[in-house]
């Protein structure tokens, strides 16, 4: 039983695409005009920068990854650095915020099936409810049915990715024959081009957030400490590439008329084949953003789960059916998940759950180094260079994107951290918060 239950997690490779599904959304074919808005060609120089940013971040859940084999992601690592108070709070604001972002993607399907199908308008609410409730019973068959889903679904959105990506190293030519990268670069009137790259760097990075999914489901990976790493920086790294290629083609197929449509990627891909690219682009978007609640139907109910395995949530959330599926964590999250859909609520919150996600980074960047000065009775399979210097850069290049955002997202996080320390001393006594961090040999294992 126990080989079979290791055969049907995710290899490197499943890893890998989950990583690339989970960053990977309909977002992708939007992001070129919106960040072409901010500085014109020059947003490919912003895109690549960003690109490091980025890698900061992953290169230090690459690192913590390889201590652990199990679920939980940046709530597992806060717990085994600085306790179970700091834990807690890393955990359950993470769930929340993984809620909040699976009702908004559930939403986001409704919106673009309707766009392919009119005559589904009117009953977007009724499919996200339903797409979560399909999703939860898939899930609910356990990980080997979760992760063939995941493959196909993740496949499948990376086909007209791929020969949208192919088309493009055709027509870069085209682009500079018709001046579409000149003038290289183009500010709008009264910003300062470090202003521009601020924002035009904020909107990518949030083109790539869900990296940090991969470390959360660990425990459905085989030999997770030494693939789990691997994954991260093998799906950031292609879908950096993929961002890249889409950005270049996109303007050298349309240049400033990039601003005049409302799909891009469809409009470029048309000018490159015909009408079968906006087709292809339409249906690769939606079938892109189911990826996404496969995803999170997968990710979210075991990140409640993980946390109330190590006894900071009522037990019950953590328990199993007999496939090995978090059930009782299944129900809770899609339930909460749906109550979002029918508030009309989400959309407001999730560029709130944007920023609490750094709730999850900083303590994951401090973690690293915490976590090299204990025993941790394991050494990882990836350990950054340059000592402390990555994680601290991490953690101020946090610190930038957060000060980025609007005043009343950080009022609402500093909020949800006060209630969440709350919930702790109600759900766990006062005692357990001057708990020290669990021995290392434990957290490792």
């Amino acid at each position: 039983m126990s080989q079979e239950n290791e055969k049907a997690k995710f290899s490197l490779t499943g890893a890998t695409l989950y990583g690339i599904n989970a960053v990977i959304g309909s977002g992708i074919f939007l992001l070129p005009q919106r960040i072409y808005d901010g500085m014109g060609p020059a947003s490919i120089v912003a895109l690549l920068a960003d690109v490091l940013l980025v890698l900061l971040l992953a290169l230090c859940f690459a690192e913590v990854a390889g201590y652990f084999s199990k679920n939980g992601g940046a709530f597992q690592y806060s717990k085994a650095a600085f306790g179970d108070f700091i834990g807690f709070n890393v955990g359950l604001l993470g769930w929340i915020v993984t809620v909040i972002a699976w009702s908004a993607m559930a939403a986001g399907f409704a919106k673009l099936l309707v766009a392919l199908f009119p005559q589904v308008a009117g009953k977007e609410t009724m499919v996200s409810i339903l797409l979560l409730i399909v999703l939860s019973v898939i899930n609910s068959f356990g990980v080997k049915t979760s992760k063939t889903f995941t493959v196909v679904i993740t496949v499948a959105k990376l086909i007209p990715i791929v020969a949208f990506s192919i088309c493009s190293l055709f027509f870069i030519k085209y682009g500079f024959q018709h001046g579409h990268f000149t003038p290289f670069l183009q500010l709008k009137p009264g910003v300062s081009l470090s202003q521009s790259m601020a924002s035009t760097s904020l909107i990518v990075f949030y083109a790539f957030i869900g990296f940090e999914a991969l470390p959360i489901v660990a425990g459905e990976m085989r030999n997770a400490k030494k693939n789990v790493p691997r994954a991260i920086l093998m799906s950031i790294i292609a879908v950096s590439f993929f961002y890249f290629i889409i950005l270049v083609g996109t303007i050298a197929m349309l240049g400033p008329s990039i601003m005049n449509g409302v799909s891009p990627v469809q409009d470029a891909f048309m000018k490159m084949i015909g009408p079968a690219g906006k087709y292809l682009i339409a249906i690769g978007a939606l079938v892109s953003i189911g990826g996404l609640n496969m995803g999170d139907s997968m990710m979210v109910p075991r990140y409640a789960a993980s946390i109330a395995d190590e006894g900071l949530l009522p037990s019950v959330i953590a328990k199993q059916n007999r496939r090995g599926a978090p059930i009782v964590a299944i129900v809770v999250s899609g339930i909460l998940a749906g109550m979002l859909v029918l508030s009309g609520s989400f959309e407001q919150l999730a560029e709130l759950s944007v920023v609490m996600r750094f709730i999850q980074y900083i303590p994951t960047a401090l973690a690293v180094i915490v976590l090299r000065k204990k025993d941790m009775g394991v050494k990882p399979t990836f350990r950054l260079p340059f000592g402390p210097v990555i994680p601290i850069l991490s953690v101020v290049v946090s610190i930038w994107m957060v000060s980025a955002t609007a005043k009343i997202n950080l009022i609402f996080a500093g909020v949800g951290i006060v209630v969440a320390s709350i919930l702790y001393f109600v759900l766990n006594g006062k005692g357990k918060a001057d708990k020290a961090p669990e021995t290392p040999n434990k957290a490792a294992e």
